[in-house]
């Protein structure tokens, strides 16, 4: 949630750079310059409208995309009936990284269900900084799993931190071959080929 708020403010910063070069062009408007007036903000709008693409289209997408996916693929589920959602929630709202050890517990006792998986790496990435235990819990989350579509996304969201937290391109390199060769028929099979392509060409 901290991390979605900051998100959010960062996409305010250009927004506040435009209303500051209103300024000038309220002058300009008001000054006998309505040309120059009217140039500087259809380029102030330029820009604005190039740097919040940016931003989307690279920083803040991506992320809620990967969230609202992990919601589809997960299934949906109550957390006063789910011991294992009320404790990851539980976790997230108290910022209580203590009890962490206690979900991979839980998720260790049920090794074939996807949410657990991303609930723990997700946890061990925000909360405990541990890059490397999160990697871990999508590997052997992605190695439990029966169901092709979980297993590759599981591996997809491996390789993705391995390129866009870690900055490793050989293994993220390793975990999109896997997703794209095992489970080629698969959604994150085909865009794990996709990515796979996309560092080749760099």
């Amino acid at each position: 949630m901290l991390y979605r708020v900051f998100q959010m403010l960062v996409a305010l910063v250009p927004l506040a750079g435009f209303a500051l070069a209103l300024l000038p062009v309220q002058e300009r408007m008001f000054g006998g310059q309505a040309t120059q007036g009217i140039l500087l903000l259809l380029v102030a709008l330029a820009v604005l409208a190039v740097v919040e693409g940016l931003l989307f289209r690279y920083w803040i997408l991506p992320r809620w995309g990967d969230r609202v996916a992990e919601r589809l693929y997960a299934g949906s589920y109550l957390p006063e009936n789910d011991a294992l959602a009320q404790l990851a929630e539980r976790i997230m709202n108290e910022n209580a990284p203590g009890l962490i050890p206690a979900l991979e517990e839980m998720v260790r006792h049920q090794p074939g269900r996807l949410r657990g998986w991303l609930e723990l790496a997700h946890l061990q990435q925000e909360l405990l900084q541990d890059k490397a235990s999160a990697l871990r819990s999508l590997e052997l989350g992605a190695a439990s799993m029966r169901d092709p579509e979980d297993a590759a996304l599981l591996l997809y969201r491996a390789g993705s931190l391995c390129r866009k937290v870690m900055h490793d391109s050989a293994a993220a390199t390793h975990f999109f071959e896997q997703a794209a060769s095992r489970y080629a028929d698969t959604v994150y099979g085909r865009q794990s080929a996709t990515s796979l392509k996309s560092l080749n060409q760099h």
